[in-house]
């Protein structure tokens, strides 16, 4: 068997770690159980001394279990449930919601990118509380839940509050421009930079009919201001709805900060939110399949990756996708397994490696990661008196063994020369 393949096969064996360039799902999503994704947002609302708190649940087609129906199609059928309690465990709300998605064609059953969103609300005063919110699929008998503890704040006490910010799509309004309904982005997160979104948020004054300053300025991680705009609008009463269009066209980088402040009067408050666009399937942007081609240079030859890299995007997501299709180690599911490794661990060795202006993925312990995995044994000597610090990285099963010095004492540790025939020893 070549490296290349038990370098490949290797990758099967590895945890699911936080998402960066690459949007990783739940490891719990795609394997039969109503995985969903919750949001549960605080707004202000036409009661004086409560919060008007929005819940969402989100769950893809894949996740339901489908039979065929009995007039035409397949039916899928669950029950949601809410339920709110307080700090001293008392129920307070529940609410229970049977459902029914009726689908005509067999692959809308395995959909990843269609899904229903179920929405609540609830009105509480301010304290701690903590939220249930559990999925049962009716077909399959299988549940899942999720347990979310929640501050309400007595926003009332002061001049100017803002609600939490929400991100939705699909907005509809009626003929007097009040909005009747939308969809969350329970993630927070994008996928393509097409099209746009909106911000929305509730704005509690106990000064009216005077003119509020919105401000929104969405800065990227590296501090870049890259949209700053105001909106003006005048306090008709102590709550105000506010919904601001944002065209995705004017996002260039994958993360970002958004920073919304209103002020009346000599009264000001700020809030902010983070905003990701992280690719699924196949890089979108210029920017993302290139980077995501550059981070296949432990698995490609120098000359194929410049062969590729010098192409246009089209030919790019085209080898892309073929790359990956061709060796996805079971096919007969949604996911390609071998490509959601490969990325996580990727994006695992940028959170945990990146530092003195080297992405993690290009450190010497982030390539190791990338290509083994995550080592069975971690020694570490971050204080020592008669050496630099270093660490032992130890893979029992592949008989590899790695140790990383960090020569400047500031974090940067390099692969000791005399281990790095180690990474290519079969």
């Amino acid at each position: 068997m070549t490296r290349f393949r038990i370098f490949i096969l290797s990758l099967l064996c590895i945890i699911p770690f936080a998402h960066a360039q690459y949007f990783e799902e739940s490891g719990l999503s795609g394997v039969g159980i109503p995985f969903f994704e919750v949001s549960v947002n605080r707004q202000f609302g036409n009661v004086a001394d409560k919060s008007h708190v929005l819940v969402f649940s989100e769950i893809l087609y894949d996740d339901l279990t489908f039979v065929k129906s009995d007039t035409i199609g397949y039916d899928a059928r669950f029950e949601w449930l809410i339920a709110v309690y307080s700090d001293k465990k008392d129920i307070i709300f529940s609410k229970t919601l049977n459902q029914r998605i009726n689908v005509r064609d067999f692959e809308q059953t395995n959909s990843r990118t269609q899904k229903v969103i179920v929405k609540n609300s609830v009105d509480l005063p301010p304290g701690e509380y903590e939220f249930l919110i559990r999925v049962i699929d009716l077909n399959s008998n299988k549940s899942a839940q999720k347990r979310i503890e929640v501050t309400i704040p007595d926003f009332a006490e002061k001049v100017l509050s803002i609600s939490d910010i929400l991100f939705v799509q699909n907005v509809h309004l009626d003929s007097l421009d009040r909005i009747v309904d939308f969809d969350p982005v329970t993630r927070n997160n994008f996928t393509n930079r097409e099209g746009h979104f909106y911000l929305y948020f509730t704005l509690y004054s106990q000064v009216t009919g005077k003119p509020v300053q919105v401000g929104y300025t969405f800065a990227s991680a590296k501090q870049n201001v890259d949209f700053d705009s105001t909106a003006v609008k005048v306090l008709k009463k102590n709550y105000t709805a506010f919904l601001l269009r944002v065209d995705k066209k004017i996002f260039t980088e994958n993360r970002y900060k958004l920073e919304l402040t209103a002020e009346v009067d000599e009264h000001s408050v700020k809030q902010t939110k983070d905003l990701t666009f992280f690719w699924k399937n196949v890089p979108v942007s210029s920017g993302d399949i290139d980077l995501a081609l550059r981070q296949m240079r432990y698995i490609l030859s120098s000359d194929t990756l410049e062969k590729y890299l010098a192409l246009d995007d089209d030919a790019k997501k085209k080898f892309f996708e073929r790359y990956w299709k061709e060796r996805d180690p079971n096919p007969a599911t949604r996911k390609n397994e071998l490509m959601d490794e490969y990325y996580k661990r990727v994006n695992y060795a940028n959170q945990q490696f990146t530092g003195f202006g080297t992405p993690g993925w290009l450190s010497d312990r982030g390539r190791i990661f990338i290509k083994f995995g995550p080592p069975d044994d971690i020694e570490r000597h971050p204080f020592e008196l008669d050496s630099h610090p270093y660490e032992i990285w130890r893979y029992y099963n592949l008989r590899k063994i790695f140790l990383f010095e960090d020569y400047s004492g500031f974090g940067d540790y390099r692969l000791n020369p005399n281990y790095s025939n180690m990474e290519w020893e079969n």
